[in-house]
């Protein structure tokens, strides 16, 4: 057949670089470390977590592996529910939050692991668990194959993956075009399950249809966020400042709003 003759995972790459400015490790973990406190807020408005954790298989006798795990609404949640919850993240922010929260709530069966998922070694760094869960985190992951054959690795029971699910973000799309780049979307699920496909796995798709408030506290915080992201000059950061000023929407408690927070994520999980 011509599809198996299609290699998923160089398109995946190509399609990469079209789509993300590149980061280093150390600007990736900068620009998440910048963003944790707002991430944290973020996700206490986003009804994604809850959607996600309400498809997940979890037992009480478990372990959990969380995988770019962030400020943790997810680990938290899986902990409740599991054994034990190995929760990853390549921002040491991100985890202290994690950690806050866990301590907060008298929650003490997550071990935090300070590493990006591409440096891990299963079997060495981190043993295989019976659930794994890879959280909106495979945007920027260079070589998707990989990534996935480790996933697959680290599952005993059952692997969980949600990718974006190929809507458009108008923001991000008009800010791109005022900077003078060509917008190309984020590469989506499809990726994920052909590249799965390839390796015999028949993995299950469902959507998530989310409702999701991504606010600012401030102009200029909307305006740091894509800095760091996109390694703004001083010209590009003047044209961001002013593209973010007429487009986000200022609400009455003075928070700037995204107005295209409703994004779909694609639930991909397959049983071992």
């Amino acid at each position: 057949m011509i599809l198996e003759t299609i290699d998923w995972n160089d398109i995946w790459k190509k399609d990469r670089k079209n789509t993300l400015l590149p980061l280093s490790d150390i600007d990736e973990k900068n620009h998440w470390d910048t963003i944790a406190p707002l991430f944290k807020q973020w996700m206490e408005v986003d009804d994604y977590p809850e959607k996600l954790i309400s498809r997940t298989q979890l037992h009480s006798d478990w372990s959990v592996l969380d995988i770019g795990c962030g400020t943790g609404t997810i680990t938290i949640e899986a902990a409740k529910r599991s054994k034990s919850v190995t929760a990853l993240d390549i921002s040491n922010q991100m985890l202290d939050i994690l950690k806050s929260d866990a301590k907060n709530r008298n929650i003490s069966n997550i071990t935090c692991v300070h590493s990006p998922w591409q440096d891990i070694r299963i079997g060495t760094d981190i043993m295989p668990h019976d659930i794994v869960i890879t959280s909106r985190s495979l945007a920027r992951i260079g070589d998707l194959r990989e990534s996935l054959t480790k996933i697959n690795q680290a599952a005993i029971k059952y692997a969980y993956v949600t990718a974006w699910g190929g809507s458009e973000r108008i923001l991000n799309r008009g800010l791109m075009e005022a900077l003078g780049y060509t917008y190309h979307n984020i590469a989506d699920y499809v990726y994920v399950f052909n590249i799965l496909h390839s390796m015999g796995i028949r993995p299950n798709v469902e959507q998530i249809n989310c409702n999701s408030r991504t606010t600012y506290p401030t102009l200029e915080d909307a305006v740091q966020n894509y800095a760091s992201l996109l390694h703004l000059s001083s010209k590009d950061l003047e044209i961001t400042r002013l593209y973010l000023e007429k487009t986000l929407i200022k609400q009455d408690n003075g928070m700037y709003l995204v107005p295209d927070s409703k994004p779909v994520w694609s639930l991909i999980w397959w049983k071992k």
